[in-house]
């Protein structure tokens, strides 16, 4: 037997344990009652974890969605075409039930666990979201999903009650300042600007656009809240309201397009780009 065969042996076999040792810890992610592992959030931070560290560090996907209320049929479908794209996880941008109560709420976490098993979902706060059950449900009301490796960060604050708050901001700031070059920012309602107006906020929009211009890390923004779709541009980054999955679309709009969609993100070499999916 060669001098380089035993080591060569106890690689595999430490690769293989390895592997075996995530596969336990996913099953036991996606396994483990809601009821019994936390929010929303923590649950799905954990897994992203383990997803980041298999996923290619050039080369990425990630979904975004919202206002997925009042249709069930919808959501799954968005869902189901989310998970397609076998994404790093899911971003939606807030209103995933009429009220917020805790029946809908579990309502939401059951169609999660059904139709996108296994791939991270974080969620923004929306206006039509009980502050409280969220909290113990679903996660906190402003957040960061990171990985180093990967080269991404995003921040997710809350303005659900159409206005950005000075805390808001401030956390924003503190966010960006150690961002890595692919960093998006979500919020649930959008900003009225000279495209954009009705159902958007005013309060902390104008330092909202300084701060995103002065930031290079900035790719994307995402909001929802108008229930379409819709691009544009704030603080000359990539701005996107996706507010079509599932909630009944607006009767008529100046700007974006009436449709059921999901918006597929793709960073390729530190480098994002952006599609619309229309669901049928």
């Amino acid at each position: 037997m060669s001098s380089t065969a035993k080591p060569t042996k106890l690689r595999r076999r430490a690769t293989l344990f390895a592997g075996r040792l995530c596969l336990l810890l996913f099953l036991a992610l996606i396994l483990v009652p809601a009821g019994h592992a936390e929010t929303l959030y923590q649950r799905s931070s954990a897994l992203f974890e383990l997803k980041a560290r298999q996923a290619k560090a050039d080369e990425y996907t990630f979904v975004v969605l919202g206002d997925s209320r009042s249709n069930d049929a919808m959501f799954k479908k968005a869902l189901q075409a989310a998970a397609g794209y076998n994404p790093l996880f899911i971003l939606h941008c807030g209103d995933y039930s009429n009220e917020g109560g805790v029946e809908e709420t579990r309502n939401f976490l059951s169609l999660v666990d059904r139709h996108a098993a296994g791939i991270p979902l974080f969620v923004v706060l929306g206006n039509h979201e009980n502050q409280k059950v969220f909290e113990k449900e679903i996660g906190p009301l402003h957040f960061t999903a990171q990985n180093q490796r990967l080269g991404l960060k995003v921040i997710a604050l809350d303005n659900a009650r159409e206005a950005l708050q000075p805390s808001e901001l401030s956390y924003l700031k503190m966010e960006l300042a150690r961002a890595p070059g692919a960093t998006f920012v979500a919020m649930h309602v959008p900003p009225e600007t000279d495209r954009w107006r009705g159902h958007t906020f005013t309060k902390g929009a104008a330092e909202l656009e300084r701060v995103v211009a002065a930031s290079p890390a900035v790719q994307g923004l995402f909001f929802a809240h108008s229930h379409l779709y819709d691009r544009s541009e704030f603080g000359g980054v990539p701005a996107f309201i996706s507010g079509g999955a599932g909630a009944p679309l607006v009767w008529a709009s100046r700007y974006g397009e009436r449709v059921f969609h999901i918006i597929v993100v793709r960073v390729k070499n530190g480098r994002a780009s952006y599609q619309m999916v229309r669901l049928k």
